[in-house]
């Protein structure tokens, strides 16, 4: 498959190019507002068009859209009218408006979009969903970085910046992932940055029924830092690294069954095969072209509902 990619995003060049090529397809345009400002040399010899001639191109098959978050909706529907299926960077929108325009466009063109998480094809996740660790109860979740250049887009809240819309979704997503009910905010809270118009910090509890929580914490302006554990009625299990693991990277569970001097330590230790997460991305977000799978923004959804409520107070 040809893929078309809209800016010069560092994500686009250090985990998707590697992520497309390993996976035997082609990047063969490159998208810039001004495209006589040309692109990084990374990219050798792509071609550098303007953001309409990459979505009309007929030698494109598909649109990577890593474009600043207020811009996915307004390019996705712009790509789906010319014709062609869309990887969109997360969050895919930045409000459930938006997101009804989307999927107005995916009905009436018929095409495939993918929001960007990657996550959700590392072996990883697969394993912490099928595990037992009997009725699961409770999920702690943080995701937090160092801070960033004040004009960074990041740090714009007309761009859909700050470290929820940014990081937030990952900690959402892993609730998603691990219970099956619909999740409501209990509370949140958030501290604002002193010279900025985002958040700097942000928490949340958030209740999925049944007796179900998912609690996190997203910050730009700690430490990098990530984790995700999962707490049932007979034990425990958690990801060392589960949003950004190295390629080798592991997990750690402990039962009742171990007793409470295994409980209350490391556990017993996980180690998972190499892989890239966004190659997996990749080969599925192919293979639902070809098999024309149907597009199911459900988990988006709720992101978008919670995270709107909990920047817009």
């Amino acid at each position: 498959m040809r893929f078309g990619i809209l800016g010069d995003a560092k994500i686009a060049r250090e985990k998707l190019r590697p992520a497309i090529e390993a996976a035997g397809h082609q990047i063969t345009h490159i998208g810039r507002r001004d495209p006589s400002q040309g692109a990084h040399d990374i990219w050798g010899d792509v071609a550098v068009i303007s953001y309409d001639d990459l979505l009309t191109h007929p030698d494109i098959d598909a649109i990577y859209n890593p474009l600043p978050n207020h811009l996915h909706v307004e390019m996705t529907i712009k790509a789906l009218e010319a014709g062609k299926p869309v990887l969109c960077e997360k969050p895919i929108a930045l409000s459930e408006a938006d997101l009804d325009l989307l999927e107005e466009a995916i009905a009436r063109t018929g095409l495939y979009v993918y929001d960007g998480f990657m996550v959700r094809h590392h072996p990883q996740w697969k394993w912490l969903r099928q595990i037992d660790v009997g009725m699961r109860k409770i999920v702690h979740a943080h995701f937090t970085y160092p801070p960033r250049d004040a004009d960074n887009v990041r740090n714009i809240a007309a761009y859909g910046g700050g470290p929820l819309w940014d990081i937030g979704c990952y900690c959402l997503l892993s609730g998603l992932l691990l219970f099956d009910g619909t999740p409501e905010i209990v509370g949140n809270s958030k501290e604002l940055e002193a010279n900025l118009d985002v958040e700097m910090t942000g928490a949340g509890l958030i209740d999925f029924g049944k007796g179900q929580f998912l609690n996190f914490t997203v910050s730009s302006g700690t430490a990098l830092a990530q984790s995700v554990t999962l707490i049932g009625t007979d034990g425990w299990a958690s990801l060392d690294v589960p949003f950004n693991p190295p390629p080798i990277t592991k997990a750690r569970f402990a039962k009742q069954i171990d007793g409470t001097q295994l409980l209350l330590t490391n556990g017993h230790e996980v180690v998972f095969e190499e892989c890239d997460q966004y190659q997996l991305m990749i080969e599925d977000f192919v293979a639902a072209i070809s098999e024309k799978r149907a597009c199911n923004l459900e988990q988006s959804r709720h992101i978008v509902r919670l995270l709107h409520h909990m920047t817009s107070q």
